[in-house]
């Protein structure tokens, strides 16, 4: 995916989420986009970071 496609995506997914789910931590969107975008033919490796993302972010939130 080109750099351009990539910002495009991202601005959509941020949009989307600033849109319909403004209590969704931005950072933890942009973790999940990153993943997926560095890993893009290993499920495993992007799953694995989306899950430790999603720990930060409940962490930080008081959440675990």
């Amino acid at each position: 995916m080109r750099t351009t496609d990539l910002k495009d995506l991202a601005n959509t997914v941020e949009k989307l989420r600033r849109d319909l789910h403004p209590d969704l931590d931005a950072a933890f969107v942009q973790a999940v986009v990153q993943a997926e975008e560095q890993n893009p033919e290993d499920d495993a490796e992007a799953l694995r970071a989306i899950q430790a993302a999603l720990k930060t972010a409940l962490t930080g939130k008081g959440g675990l």
